[in-house]
């Protein structure tokens, strides 16, 4: 089990800007208690299938057998799903950089009956011995980081050889930068429609809790460290070593349509937020996913969807 992190006293107690992950440690302990409720993580069977369907996009239907690190785990969306989909079997081992995120993954995964091991762990830096794995996955998790290409490399010299590394929802450039329009464009709608004396009840008024809470809230704009070209991430697994790189990209339509749901609600005061709304975005959010695959993945440049999937192996030989 990881160890509690430690709670700053005080704004002068949290990590210089400098120190890039002191930083994701401390908002990310920070964050972990809301997390779930801040990105819709749950355990009902629509979730454990997004989570199966980008497996499937990088690895395909069969699961695969064997020892498993999650690079980044959070609070164990990614890998704790996985297993309750059938698709990972074999000792599951969860690392992240913050003592906080995977005490929540520990009893994320316990509440789902997944047996899991929690390890800190910097992703640039594992405390593993070589090919100690099966398979690597990670959700979210690269864009975090000072340098991807070094977890790349980490996950390539973890792995067995004939491992296989998947790592699923990092953002693209493009798709990034077309969704913040959207998410500012949403915002300002949300403001004026709420500027109507009728309606105003509808806006959150809840701020930080004091002068730690509202330093820690502030380090979001901190975190976020990358957005990646496909091609880029390709050369990335390549250069570590991986064969059979494939990086895919999803999500079009269904992710302006996601970040605008998820920013009215974080506009929006929690008790406004009920089971109605919350089906009305998830069926939106499927719709437009078919959209995506069935149409516009076959006219639209792949840079321009918002998440890629990165799929490897490597290889069982060294090469010539």
């Amino acid at each position: 089990m990881a160890a509690s992190a430690p709670t700053p006293a005080g704004p002068q107690d949290l990590p210089e800007r400098t120190d890039v992950k002191g930083v994701q440690a401390a908002y990310h302990d920070w964050e972990a208690a809301s997390y779930d409720d801040k990105f819709g993580i749950s355990w009902d069977p629509h979730v454990t299938d997004y989570a199966a369907d980008r497996f499937r996009r990088g690895l395909g239907d069969r699961p695969v057998p064997g020892r498993v690190l999650e690079l980044g785990a959070g609070t164990g969306f990614f890998a704790v799903n996985l297993v309750k989909a059938g698709l990972l079997d074999g000792d599951l081992v969860c690392s992240d950089l913050s003592p906080g995120m995977l005490e929540v993954c520990a009893r994320n995964a316990a509440a789902n009956d997944v047996a899991i091991t929690t390890q800190v762990a910097d992703a640039e830096d594992l405390p593993f011995p070589d090919g100690s794995f099966d398979v690597v996955v990670g959700h979210a998790v690269l864009h975090h980081l000072p340098v991807p290409g070094l977890a790349i490399r980490e996950a390539f010299r973890v792995l067995r050889p004939g491992g296989v590394l998947l790592v699923a929802g990092e953002p693209t450039y493009w798709g990034e930068r077309v969704t913040t329009i959207v998410k500012r464009a949403t915002w300002r709608a949300f403001r004026a429609v709420t500027a109507v004396p009728a309606l105003e009840h509808l806006r959150r008024v809840d701020g930080p809790a004091d002068d730690v809470d509202a330093a820690l809230a502030a380090l979001e704009h901190e975190v976020d460290l990358h957005t990646f070209h496909p091609d880029e991430v390709e050369r990335m697994a390549s250069v570590a070593g991986f064969t059979d790189v494939t990086v895919a990209t999803e999500e079009l339509v269904a992710n302006w349509w996601g970040w605008g749901i998820r920013t009215v609600e974080g506009s929006m005061r929690a008790d406004a937020v009920g089971t109605r709304w919350a089906m009305t975005a998830f069926r939106g959010y499927r719709a437009l996913t078919r959209l995506d695959e069935a149409v516009l993945a076959h006219v639209v440049p792949r840079g321009l969807f918002y998440n890629l999937v990165l799929s490897a192996r490597r290889p069982t030989a060294p090469p010539d």
